[in-house]
């Protein structure tokens, strides 16, 4: 592959650079001028899979003559791939040839971080807004375009860890996930919270993360608690218990806006907690007790008062909270806050 004698270190992206320690760095800012888009196609080869770069106006076969933009970042979390990729509008195109060279055998998912990405394949074509995702098979020819500058994460799931959790494999891809709501939502939070540690998780930690990752993917893509296996309830599970804490300090917080951000129903929510032996209003409690008692412990959080605490984490009444540290942990708040807890 031309991509061979890539320097691998360029310094490149720029301070925002979503990924964290990345273990490759492309740029066209390091070539000469008249090099830049010839040396981008050969970057997105080394990078991915053969596909053909192409510019708006310009001839498949157009090498390039002037100044041209792009930047990959790239890092591994476990058998997942995590990219960074910035550069100017285009299309990219992977051919049935390209496919007969180089199967791949992944399926790449695309998550813009800016609006107008677009993907087709199998007849589908899916456009995406900023925070959506959706995936394409390698082992199919496929079409990405790009109407303007555009900003997205690409992550690399092996077929072998994704497809048997997707329910119909062959109509996943170029179908939008969306990243505002339900488990597409929690799916695409996670995506990026990734791409923000990819590079520093730790290996012996990368493989369950990646797991997890594309539990959350396959549920997003095609799942539902209707259907779901029991590793998909396990998953949707820790979805639930992902919206919980980052909404501690939500004190209308209930069943029923969690159901909501999930895409599920009430219901199946509460049958969700019931299955593994808790139930949501006291797995939400213990929570809420969690984070302050750790909160009054923190000796950085010394200048806050107990009331403070206790209504960061969405508890409105200091006697409610009071009575409800004392029968979790034996002793009053103030005795959390000298080290008693």
């Amino acid at each position: 592959m031309p991509g061979s004698v890539f320097p691998r270190t360029a310094p490149l992206l720029t301070p925002t650079d979503t990924l964290a320690r990345p273990a490759a760095r492309w740029s066209t800012q390091q070539v000469p001028v008249a090099e830049q888009f010839a040396y981008w196609r050969d970057v997105v080869w080394e990078a991915f899979v053969p596909v053909s770069p192409s510019l708006p106006g310009k001839p498949p076969a157009y090498a390039g003559d002037g100044s041209f933009t792009g930047s990959v970042a790239a890092a591994a979390v476990g058998a997942l791939g995590v990219s960074h990729i910035v550069s100017q509008a285009q299309a990219v195109t992977r051919t049935e040839a390209q496919v007969r060279r180089d199967p791949g055998d992944v399926y790449f998912l695309n998550l813009p971080l800016v609006d107008g990405t677009r993907a087709s394949q199998s007849g589908r074509t899916a456009t995406l807004r900023a925070g959506d995702f959706t995936i394409v098979d390698s082992a199919q020819p496929f079409e990405l375009g790009f109407g303007g500058a555009f900003d997205q994460l690409s992550v690399t799931l092996p077929h072998a860890m994704l497809a048997p959790l997707l329910a119909d494999p062959a109509g996943a891809t170029a179908v939008r996930v969306r990243g505002d709501r339900g488990v597409g939502a929690v799916a695409s939070s996670a995506l990026r919270a990734l791409a923000t540690q990819a590079g520093v998780i730790d290996r012996a930690a990368a493989r369950a993360v990646g797991s997890h990752v594309a539990g959350l993917v396959a549920l997003a893509i095609g799942g539902s608690d209707r259907t779901a296996r029991p590793t998909d309830r396990t998953l949707l599970l820790q979805a639930a218990l992902d919206e919980l804490d980052r909404s501690l300090g939500d004190p209308e917080l209930t069943p029923a806006h969690v159901a909501d951000r999930l895409g599920v129903s009430v219901r199946s929510l509460h049958r969700l907690f019931a299955d593994s032996g808790r139930t949501f209003g006291r797995t939400l409690l213990q929570r809420r007790l969690e984070r302050c008692s750790e909160d009054l412990a923190d000796p950085e959080l010394a200048h806050w008062t107990i009331t403070q605490v206790a209504t960061e984490h969405g508890f409105v009444d200091p006697s409610y909270f009071a009575r409800a540290f004392r029968s979790r942990y034996g002793v009053p708040p103030s005795n959390a806050r000298r080290g008693g807890a």
